[in-house]
């Protein structure tokens, strides 16, 4: 199994990493719970500066990453992928089978997929099964992904 790469946190919510091709990674969390309407809620996503290469230590990074996170709290966190370059399918099956190949499924994972005209938005729900508001944030999801259904 490779190891990680070496991982600082910033700050608070935000991780950066260097792979040995030189890429630098930010990986970061961002508190939405009031937006969201319950606690322990965040949204997650990573960027790369630099020319990416496949790189299967990126993976073990971010998933620890995301350990790390749930193992502090009870969290739960929203997965929106990037639109910009059309390229959310790729990185949908991506975080889809980075998830399975954890093997690690303490922590639920719901899939939203909406068709729009101009963009497709995908987003996956991460949620310990151990949270206090597992229902109420389950709840709350699929509300949400329901209002961007009728955008």
């Amino acid at each position: 199994m490779q190891l990680p790469y070496h991982i600082v946190l910033t700050d608070d919510l935000t991780y950066k990493f260097i792979t040995q091709s030189g890429v630098v990674y930010a990986a970061y969390f961002i508190d939405i719970s009031e937006t969201f309407g319950a606690d322990h809620v965040y949204s997650f996503s990573f960027d790369a500066a630099g020319k990416t290469v496949n790189d299967g230590r990126v993976r073990h990074t971010i998933v620890k990453i995301l350990s790390d996170f749930f193992q502090v709290n009870h969290n739960s966190l929203i997965v929106v992928c990037e639109t910009c370059d059309k390229k959310e399918n790729a990185r949908f099956r991506l975080f889809e089978k980075w998830y399975d190949q954890t093997g690690k499924h303490d922590i639920e994972k719901v899939d939203a997929s909406v068709d729009h005209a101009d963009y497709n938005f995908r987003s996956s729900l991460l949620l310990s099964k151990e949270h206090p508001c597992y229902e109420e944030i389950k709840s709350i999801y699929d509300e949400w992904v329901k209002s961007e259904m009728e955008k």
